[in-house]
């Protein structure tokens, strides 16, 4: 409810304001001269004054003064005579907001008094705007601020770009990316200053696509010594529609650097053994076959035995020579239209033996005509024998190996299924790691390098195919293999 105070040294003026008033929901306060008018306001919280001109002690010319002074959003309104109604005109030019004259009538009065009160509500939200509006430029130069603090203190390079792709926010660090001194205020054309065709493409796409917060695109750029890694994501707004990029570079060429140095070190130990152990086994065997002379049952168990173990270390090289050459990038896969089923019946017919010694069912499901893959013959070989071999070794007597081969569109997915002893959860996402082996007591007397899942990752990798494995203890398991048609 608002409240008004009705300022004037007749009676009459004052109850009949305050009748009227009153009737028309207003709390209405009274005061016989301005002194008393300033003490209420100093005690009240009121909205409007009602001021006469001419009254004792202090008239309505000094209320107005220190209204301005002490209350600049109080409205004031000024009850004059007529003989005074140009001192109200003065009032008005210093500030007071309207006058009505002795004797009013009811209905102006109550129409002048909604209007100021009116005037008054509006001006107190536009303040209110404005003082919200300053908050928010505030908090917004201080973000802007704390943003280009932390991008510009980042060692990794930062590139934003409008949907025209124009570079409009960048780091220092992204001139040593570039490979330039500075670049001209923004916005100025990225494909002015970007080399990296296939990074400019991938944006170019990115801006002309419906915003997906989800997706991020990782590249690896080259420039003479130095290797970058790109990551780059579309910036959308509240209406799903791509504002623009981002792209964070991060320098990977010490990581290359250290890459390249295992990968040296590896191939050389592998090397250094493989000749020697070569020679040993050959030199095993030549005793074994009685060459050098005959053999007592005793001698010859230890040499088959170490005959066995140098076997065992050549193959653990040779996987590790296989792993250090995925891993670098130097594997070529010849890629040729391939014909799966033919590969595939091979591979189960040169482990049908095996299995059946174990009393396993090895099956082979395939339709006879599938669509051609690009594929290495020979690593896809290297796959399923890793893969099936796995499955016979991990299946109890009397278990079922199935392979099955279902075309979708666009791929053919191939599945290796068992009904072995199965992999606990937590020990799923560890199961492509090099050295990695599944733990089962049941499985102890399963010799292997821990190798061989990795190669096959590799592999498929390598041929833009994913791999994924389901299983559950007790119950078996499921390596699931997607590969591109052609």
């Amino acid at each position: 409810m608002d409240t008004i105070l009705v300022v004037d040294d007749e009676k009459v003026i004052r109850d009949g304001c305050s009748r009227l008033l009153a009737a028309s929901g207003y709390q209405v306060l009274t005061a016989v001269n301005g002194q008393e008018a300033l003490e209420t306001l100093a005690a009240e919280d009121v909205n409007l004054v009602l001021c006469d001109l001419k009254m004792p002690v202090m008239g309505g010319v000094e209320v107005l003064e220190c209204l301005n002074v002490h209350y600049p959003h109080l409205p004031l309104v000024v009850i004059t005579g007529h003989g005074t109604v140009n001192d109200a005109v003065e009032c008005m030019k210093k500030g007071a907001y309207d006058f009505v004259t002795k004797p009013f009538k009811a209905d102006h009065l109550l129409l002048v008094v909604h209007r100021a009160l009116e005037k008054q509500a509006l001006e107190r939200r536009t303040r209110q705007l404005q003082e919200e509006q300053a908050r928010n430029l505030y908090d917004l130069a201080m973000e802007q601020s704390r943003l280009r603090t932390i991008i510009n203190c980042m060692a990794d390079g930062v590139l934003v770009t409008n949907r025209d792709l124009e570079i409009v926010l960048y780091n220092p660090s992204l001139t040593r990316v570039l490979d330039v001194h500075s670049l001209p205020p923004q916005p100025c054309i990225l494909a002015d200053y970007l080399p990296d065709q296939e990074l400019l493409e991938v944006l170019t796409a990115m801006v002309g696509q419906a915003a997906d917060e989800t997706r991020l695109v990782s590249q690896e750029l080259c420039r003479g010594q130095s290797y970058w890694r790109a990551l780059s994501a579309p910036i959308p707004d509240p209406a799903k529609q791509v504002l623009g990029t981002v792209t964070v570079f991060h320098d990977i060429t010490r990581f290359k650097e250290l890459d390249e140095m295992k990968s040296s070190f590896v191939n050389m130990v592998s090397h250094e053994l493989r000749s020697p152990l070569a020679t040993i086994k050959q030199q095993l065997t030549v005793i074994l076959e009685g060459l050098v002379g005959e053999l007592g049952g005793k001698q010859r168990e230890i040499l088959e035995r170490s005959r066995g173990k140098i076997q065992s270390l050549l193959e653990l090289i040779n996987e590790l020579l296989d792993v250090a050459r995925i891993e670098s990038g130097q594997v070529r896969q010849n890629l040729a239209p391939l014909e799966l089923r033919p590969l595939l019946e091979e591979v189960v017919a040169f482990h049908r033996d095996r299995a059946a010694s174990h009393r396993i069912d090895l099956s082979l499901q395939a339709p006879p005509e599938l669509p051609l893959i690009p594929a290495d013959r020979r690593s896809l070989e290297e796959v399923f024998t890793n893969l099936i071999s796995n499955a016979i070794n991990y299946s109890p007597d009397g278990g079922q190996v199935a392979v099955k081969v279902t075309p979708q569109e666009n791929f053919l997915e191939i599945t290796v299924s068992d009904t072995g002893v199965g992999i606990d959860p937590e020990e799923l996402p560890k199961i492509f790691d090099k050295f990695y082996r599944v733990k089962h007591p049941k499985t102890r007397q399963v010799i292997g390098t821990g190798l061989g899942l990795a190669i096959v990752k590799g592999v498929i990798d390598s041929h833009r195919g994913t791999i994924a494995v389901e299983s559950e203890p007790g119950v078996g398991t499921t390596f699931r293999i997607l590969l591109p048609t052609m």
